[in-house]
């Protein structure tokens, strides 16, 4: 009898412990996100991130990789933890897909955050903010100030895109020069240096060192002995500095009518401030952030998350339901409403 009972005893024990390992694979969350050095406030939106995670009730890991192949090490770990939901900040948006094939036959919940992840139909959901509409809001800025709707012109204008390896970078370009390429046909935008091909304009890991040489070359070449350089769209706050490093370098005094960005980082809001820079899009991470958590909720109760765009958000492979959020304008009438990411 006594060994029946403990035979029991020990059954249940294992019942309990088991339950016990479910539960806290079910809260936990495991968060990977690019290196901060190259994407400017993600060290922030990492954080950002947990803190609200952590305070939803979630067990939360985060990870900042040092580069694309360690991210690929991190999510491979990831996995094996078997989390109640994975999200992710890509690296590198083509090097994921293989090893999120894991996930998917394990019945991961897969969450991309702001970039889409390439190769694979094992992301579950996407969020971020409109990002066609990022260059968009950039060149009806450049629309507005410069009267281009009243036949002003012609005005010279330049592009400093983004990184190759993010998908948003081709987004963000998209969104700016297909909304200017009327002005740019009609000659009332004039691109000196004629390069208007994402590849010729992309600017490898966002470094403001890639982008202030291109940068220097194309003043040298073709705003020489006086001539201006009206516009420089460029897709985020590091590259428009990238372009006063550059007019530095050459010592050009001819500062561009309006120089825009994006992230509204600590960089980009002090040159604003200093009348360098004309404009940034401002994309709050407490919205994005806070809607990551209430997607993890959802999923980890077994429900659809609030979802505003089911048709166009795809990679190669799949149409991914989406959250998309607006960002916002910023210029020196507004830009105290920025928060301060360095804190």
């Amino acid at each position: 009898m006594r060994k029946i009972f403990l035979i029991l005893c020990l059954a249940v024990c294992a019942v309990v412990s088991g339950c016990g390992e479910e539960a806290a694979q079910k809260n936990s969350v495991q968060l990977l996100f690019p290196n901060p050095a190259f994407g400017g406030i993600w060290n922030y939106i990492g954080n950002l991130c947990a803190r609200l995670m952590s305070d939803a009730g979630y067990e939360v890991e985060m990870r900042f990789c040092k580069d694309a192949n360690d991210q690929v090490t991190q999510l491979q770990d990831a996995i094996e933890k078997n989390p109640a939901a994975i999200v992710i900040g890509a690296q590198d948006a083509g090097n994921l897909g293989e090893t999120l094939s894991l996930a998917k036959e394990r019945g991961i919940p897969v969450i991309a955050y702001d970039r889409m992840i390439m190769h694979t139909d094992a992301i579950s959901y996407y969020a971020s903010f409109e990002n066609n509409s990022v260059g968009e809001f950039q060149a009806r800025y450049v629309e507005d100030k410069l009267n281009l709707k009243s036949g002003a012109g012609p005005f010279t204008i330049e592009f400093i895109a983004g990184s190759p390896d993010d998908s948003n970078a081709p987004l963000f370009y998209g969104g700016a020069y297909n909304y200017l390429k009327p002005y740019i046909d009609k000659g009332q935008l004039v691109v000196a240096s004629g390069q208007t091909d994402f590849s010729a304009v992309a600017t490898e890991r966002w470094s403001k060192e890639n982008a202030q040489r291109r940068m220097t070359d194309i003043l040298q070449k073709y705003y020489a002995d006086g001539k201006s350089l009206n516009v420089v769209i460029a897709s985020n706050d590091d590259l428009a500095e990238g372009l006063i490093l550059a007019e530095q370098a050459v010592g050009y005094k001819g500062t561009p009518t309006i120089l825009t960005g994006q992230d509204a980082g600590a960089n980009g809001v002090a040159n604003i401030k200093a009348g360098k820079q004309t404009m940034t899009i401002y994309k709050d991470p407490e919205i994005l952030c806070g809607k990551i958590v209430r997607m993890v909720k959802a999923v980890t109760e077994g429900s659809q998350p609030a979802i505003n765009d089911v048709t166009n958000i795809k990679n190669d492979v799949m149409t991914i339901p989406a959250y998309l959020c607006i960002p916002m304008i910023v210029d020196r009438e507004n830009i105290n409403i920025v928060k301060d990411f360095t804190k």
